[in-house]
């Protein structure tokens, strides 16, 4: 049912006044009481002490009438966090289209003469970010895409190859990190970044055994996937037991150092620790070098990556022998947002540079999302883009514009099931699995969330009361206490718009 009113927007003073402000009829005190969960929970979040130094805002659109329910804050600029893969994902699924694939190829240059490839071998990728992956059902593991290239290999009569295997990374920038990272972040596996020659996600594990006390030097026992040539200055120690991960890996793109900092729990031998993959062009050239070897193709050249040539070098006219496909983009924004997985949503932004202007970058991939959206009509101000994750504390996004992209999903009906199939529900799965017990959004809210240190956010949808579907943003800057805190106060909220009828 239509209401009677174009909208109303909660303004929160220190004293807490919480005040409507109606254009068209006056709304009614039914109306009122229907909306009294939404309005008193937030009325009683916005009392909370944590918020005294905080800077907050809280948006909800009814996509059946496209009208804002209630806003705080709608137009102050924010950070988002993770919540900054929906508006990455969205654009993608828009631009690229659901079924759209990834492709890498298997190729050679020169001729082949006597079962000897008298040229170069090049993998070429085009920033799938699943090769190699085995955490999605329908992308291949490391050793089952080499067998497969093997065969394709073997069809074609080589069995020897007298030059280079070539992995050809050129479809991006060679920038796999977004400039406004931090430093902490960026050999840690989540911090792994975009390259055009992804390989098991840009990650490998580093095992560690404890000492025998808290204090003691722990032990690096061993990599997997191995990385030739990478080392590892280790000042890890031996942590409580039961402490879990508290290992920071330091380390920047193409360089083989990494600095391991942190502890380890007491009393866990093996433990695992994810990190950043230096080079994974280098690492993907060389392991396939040596699983050609252990087969009995012998490569009498090196491994090497397109780093190692000239652009005009790289222009060699070249033989497709195989065809890999990536699962559909339907499927790698699900992961995306599930797992909130990093490496996905920076291979988006280059592939939406590469396909809209030419250029697989952060900057051209930025401008691209941007573009969109002011097409769309959608009001900028307050939007800046950093990358496609959210990882950077300087990408900000207004709670008004990103439930408005939220809306414009909610509009098609195809984009809106690709796009929340990916979206963990409440008290069921994902990052929300542990909230919202006994509640009516159990079962029911869908969101995509975000945390930083100091930031919270949420984004996606839920039904309420009277049926309506309402998409809302709930985004928290520089609160105090914990982010456990934190999520169970915006909890309440969140579960006061299922309980209203809007």
């Amino acid at each position: 049912m239509k209401r009677n009113y174009l909208k109303y927007r909660s303004i929160i003073f220190a004293g807490i006044l919480l005040t409507t402000l109606l254009s068209g009829n006056h709304i009614s005190t039914a109306q009122i009481q229907n909306q009294q969960p939404l309005i008193g929970s937030l009325e009683h979040f916005s009392q909370d002490d944590a918020l005294k130094s905080a800077s907050w805002g809280f948006y909800a659109i009814n996509t059946d009438t496209g009208e804002e329910v209630i806003a705080h804050n709608p137009q102050l600029a924010l950070i988002p966090a993770s919540a900054q893969k929906a508006v990455t994902t969205i654009t993608a699924l828009s631009l690229l289209g659901a079924d759209y694939q990834f492709e890498t190829l298997l190729q050679y240059d020169g001729i082949i003469e006597n079962n000897t490839l008298k040229g170069n071998l090049y993998i070429k990728g085009t920033g799938d970010p699943s090769l190699g992956s085995s955490m999605l059902d329908d992308s291949l593991a490391i050793d089952r895409v080499f067998k497969k290239w093997l065969v394709d290999i073997r069809a074609t009569g080589i069995k020897a190859i007298e030059g280079n295997i070539i992995a050809d990374g050129s479809y991006f920038d060679d920038h796999m990190l977004p400039p406004k990272w931090m430093w902490e972040d960026i050999g840690n596996y989540y911090g792994a970044g975009a390259h055009a020659l992804t390989i098991h996600e840009n990650e490998y594990s580093v095992f560690f055994n404890p000492g025998r006390a808290e204090g003691d030097p722990v032990t690096v026992v061993d990599t997997q996937p191995q990385i030739p040539e990478m080392d590892f200055v280790n000042d890890v120690t031996t942590g409580a037991a039961g402490s879990g991960d508290q290992v920071y890996i330091y380390g920047s793109p193409y360089q083989s150092t990494r600095w391991l900092t942190g502890t380890t729990p007491l009393g866990e031998p093996g433990f695992e620790v994810r990190g950043s993959m230096p080079d994974p062009g280098k690492f993907t050239a060389g392991a396939f070098g040596e699983f050609l070897h252990n087969n009995k193709v012998k490569v009498s050249g090196e491994m090497l990556t397109h780093r190692n040539f000239s652009e005009q070098q790289l222009q060699n006219p070249r033989v497709t022998i195989s065809r890999y496909l990536s699962p559909a983009l339907t499927h790698l924004t699900s992961r995306t947002n599930f797992n909130s997985v990093n490496t996905y949503a920076e291979i988006f932004i280059k592939t939406l540079g590469k396909t809209e202007l030419d250029k697989g970058s952060y900057t051209k991939g930025a401008e691209a999302i941007t573009n969109f959206w002011k097409k769309y009509g959608l009001d900028m101000q307050g939007m800046r883009i950093h990358d496609g994750s959210g990882l950077s504390s300087f990408n900000t996004i207004t709670v008004q514009q990103l439930t408005q992209i939220l809306q414009f999903a909610a509009q098609d009906e195809a984009l809106f099931e690709s796009f929340t199939k990916g979206l963990p529900l409440a008290n069921r799965s994902g990052s929300l699995a542990r909230m919202f017990a006994g509640t009516p959004s159990a079962g029911k809210l869908i969101a995509k969330s975000g945390y930083l240190r100091h930031v919270r956010s949420y984004a996606g949808y839920t039904w309420c009361q009277n049926g309506h579907l309402i998409a809302f943003t709930f985004i928290v800057n520089n609160y105090e206490g914990s982010q456990l805190q934190m999520r169970g106060k915006m909890e309440v909220v969140m579960d006061g718009i299922t309980r209203s009828a809007l």
